[in-house]
């Protein structure tokens, strides 16, 4: 587990699982179609993944911590375009500056986005530019923090009438949990499976 501290073996180990990995396409209905980027980045000597807070006066998910990303535009040519350019515009990365190393399983959300998330490798220290409408500030989880199972919960939650199985994340004052939080369940259990 100790060697995912190493932004190299983590990513060479990302990209291996994902090329061999058999991808979950849903196809898509009358959900929205959205994407998001999981940046991860080295610092001091250990990987970590960078969360978005939300601020209260986004339309969706207001106040929870989330990847960067949204809604497919007009203006994006695909869903990977979608992610990069939502991530520039929510936290100032630039697309240039975005290694991307893997497609991960397309999921619905209970709220009826159809997601399709993006692992990609961003340099850091990096100046962010932060959104004041849609992000209230940053957060740095280390990578072993996360695959930790003393950190993880697992809860339930109704929504329109329906029970959905949530994954918790708890980092200091923060939970990860949501879309997510399920998004990172997935991605950590290829990770451990993987070693």
């Amino acid at each position: 587990m100790d060697d995912l501290n190493n932004l190299e073996v983590c990513r060479n180990l990302i990209r291996s699982i994902y090329e061999k990995h058999d991808k979950r396409r849903i196809e898509l209905g009358s959900q929205i179609p959205a994407s998001v980027l999981i940046p991860f980045f080295e610092k001091d000597g250990q990987t970590f993944i960078l969360f978005a807070k939300r601020t209260h006066t986004v339309r969706h998910h207001k106040g929870q911590i989330s990847f960067p990303g949204g809604a497919l535009d007009r203006v994006d040519k695909d869903l990977q375009h979608a992610a990069l350019r939502e991530t520039e515009e929510e936290i100032g990365i630039k697309k240039e500056n975005v290694d991307i190393i893997a497609e991960l399983d397309d999921m619905v959300t209970p709220t009826n986005f159809h997601v399709t998330p993006f692992v990609g490798i961003i340099p850091y220290p990096y100046e962010f530019n932060l959104n004041p409408l849609e992000t209230a500030a940053l957060i740095e989880i280390p990578l072993l923090h996360l695959l930790n199972e003393q950190y993880h919960r697992l809860g339930y939650r109704r929504f329109l009438n329906r029970t959905f199985e949530v994954h918790y994340f708890d980092y200091q004052e923060h939970s990860v949990w949501g879309v997510t939080g399920f998004i990172l369940f997935e991605l950590l259990q290829k990770l451990k499976t993987a070693l």
